[in-house]
């Protein structure tokens, strides 16, 4: 069965805005801005995995009260979890496995909210995880946009055969910033690599147009019916 990514991405985004949560889109740049400019530096891409270590009473309560039907409880469960860091972040991951997807969306919300430090365990989920785990991991790194593509490149070079079909898909997914980096790695790799970078270049760029012409049509259509 091709690999592909679950259609939660919307809703993700939806339960971000519910708790009050706002993805700053300038300051996502400026931080991708920093990454290339590592990259450019040092040609590093980066991925250093997660750590699975005892976990707290406290958050494993809090990862059970995921699962509740209270609305409220749920909520106070991914606040706890956010201020809990770091060491909530591989607890978090393994949400994923279990099917449940009001508390998978749960997750996703507070491993974006802990911030960058959950790319690389996001990572490891993608390489090593099942399909279900995958797919939620993909649409929490695509939240990240072009801060998660230097490690989703990664994937796509060495990762596992699943790990490098998702994160091709997550790629295609955050578009436009991950164009600079794709660029970069098609102009320095081996001619393998290069084909790789291309490829997703080619594939951002059809995804847009495509996109494009279907976002006129629709309006060519409305302006018509309005017309009429």
């Amino acid at each position: 069965m091709k690999t592909k990514i679950r259609n939660d991405g919307t809703n993700i985004d939806k339960l971000l805005n519910n708790y009050g949560i706002i993805r700053n889109a300038a300051k996502a740049t400026a931080i991708a801005a920093v990454i290339l400019a590592v990259i450019l530096t040092c040609g590093c891409t980066g991925n250093g995995g997660g750590n699975d270590k005892p976990v707290s009473p406290e958050i494993e309560q809090n990862i059970k009260d995921l699962y509740s039907a209270d609305d409220a409880v749920r909520k106070t469960a991914v606040n706890n979890l956010i201020l809990a860091g770091d060491e909530a972040i591989v607890p978090l991951t393994k949400v994923f496995s279990s099917g449940d997807k009001t508390a998978s969306m749960n997750a996703a919300v507070a491993l974006y909210t802990i911030g960058e430090s959950s790319i690389d365990p996001l990572i490891d989920v993608l390489n090593t995880g099942s399909q279900t785990e995958r797919e939620w991991a993909a649409n929490t790194l695509c939240l990240f946009e072009a801060r998660a593509v230097p490690s989703l490149i990664n994937v796509v070079k060495t990762g596992s055969k699943q790990g490098q079909e998702i994160a091709e898909i997550a790629i295609i997914k955050i578009g436009e910033p991950a164009l600079p980096f794709l660029e970069l790695e098609a102009n320095r790799g081996s001619p393998v690599t290069a084909d790789k970078m291309n490829s997703l270049i080619y594939s951002i760029r059809a995804t847009e147009g495509l996109q494009q012409r279907l976002s006129a049509e629709g309006n060519t259509t409305t302006s018509t019916a309005a017309a009429a």
